[in-house]
């Protein structure tokens, strides 16, 4: 009877250590497969990356649900919404999902909805999940910036920070004073005031408030607001030409200059610097101007601004084709690495505030 018992004995051993090799077999599987997607996303090749991912998670381990969820962020910086939201519907369908995940997984849904333009269903789901959910909370506000529902954005960003600098809340501010400006300048000036307030460092509150003071006739105080923008980020000075237009021709050339005279090195100010000379019909030194701004990009930005400046302007009169020529080439001949969102890689023609694709803010600070 002893032996039966060994045989058995030993015939379970067996079994379980079958099983711990099959179990430790699939698991190191599944940590080459998502080495070798990390690998081929780092290396830029995202369908290597997605093969790799997808033969993880069919290995069906006990991480297979963050490799699905990786899986899906993959598909998103990639631009397949389609199949990162059948993958994340899927996912809620299956027997296999553990409830205490079920909230992440319904959180990626709404963000693949979210990017693919179907807002209702978006904020259905970050509505649900907001209360005790702060990721959640931030998406039901993107969801309400892209419907332009401002204010409801506004509302539930100061949900989020109670109190406190708050640099997205500016942004909102800003956002805001722009989409009233138009029709009541003096709104325009306090909500760009709002938004200095929630964060006083905002050159993007510091450049609305620059256009809604010149679109109400206060150039002085225009040409203030203007300088602390660029105070607070020289960098958003390729964004400025907005509240420079705005501005009488003197009044911003003055600015200019003067800026210049401290920064002889900026760019985006020697950019700026041609745009207010061409907008006073001064073609010639407009391109000596533009011609600066080349030379002294260090980064590649200005250079990108150009580019699309040039590719939108009015075709040039015979006296100034051959210099916008020239130009055009030599922004087209400078090699210059793209602008990217730093959270969901999406390349960018221009600095923006807001990516257009995830809608992160500050995305290429």
């Amino acid at each position: 009877m002893s032996e039966v018992w060994a045989l058995v004995a030993v015939g379970s051993l067996a079994a379980v250590a079958v099983l711990l090799g099959d179990r430790l077999r699939r698991r190191r599987a599944e940590a080459q497969a998502v080495l070798k997607g990390v690998r081929s996303v780092i290396s830029g090749d995202p369908d290597a990356a997605i093969e790799a991912l997808s033969d993880a998670a069919r290995l069906g381990t006990a991480q297979a649900v963050e490799t699905y969820l990786a899986l899906g962020q993959l598909f998103r910086r990639t631009g397949d919404l389609s199949r990162a939201l059948r993958l994340h519907r899927n996912m809620l369908l299956g027997p296999g999902l553990p409830a205490v995940r079920r909230p992440e997984v319904e959180r990626e849904l709404a963000e693949d909805y979210r990017r693919s333009g179907m807002l209702a269903e978006a904020a259905e789901i970050y509505g649900r999940l907001a209360p005790g959910d702060p990721r959640a909370a931030e998406g039901l506000r993107d969801v309400r910036v892209d419907a332009g529902d401002l204010e409801g954005a506004i509302a539930a960003q100061r949900a989020l920070v109670p109190e406190g600098d708050d640099p997205v809340l500016a942004h909102l501010y800003a956002a805001r004073a722009r989409d009233v400006l138009a029709g009541d300048a003096r709104r325009a000036v306090a909500l760009a005031e709002e938004g200095l307030g929630a964060f006083a460092r905002s050159a993007d509150a510091a450049l609305a408030l620059a256009e809604a003071e010149a679109a109400g006739g206060d150039a002085d105080a225009a040409a203030g607001a203007l300088g602390r923008a660029l105070d607070a980020d020289p960098a958003a000075a390729v964004l400025a030409w907005p509240p420079l237009a705005a501005l009488p021709g003197p009044v911003a050339l003055r600015f200019l200059e003067a800026r210049l005279a401290t920064r002889p090195g900026d760019a985006a100010l020697h950019l700026l610097h041609g745009r207010a000379l061409h907008r006073g019909g001064d073609t010639p030194a407009a391109l000596a101007a533009l011609r600066r701004a080349l030379e002294s990009d260090r980064t590649g930005e200005v250079t990108l601004a150009m580019r699309e400046l040039l590719r939108q302007a009015e075709a040039p009169g015979p006296g100034e084709l051959a210099a916008r020529h020239d130009l055009l080439v030599a922004a087209l001949l400078r090699r210059t690495p793209s602008l990217r969102c730093a959270r969901c890689g999406a390349a960018a023609l221009v600095r923006s505030f807001r990516c257009a694709r995830c809608g992160a803010f500050d995305p290429f600070s």
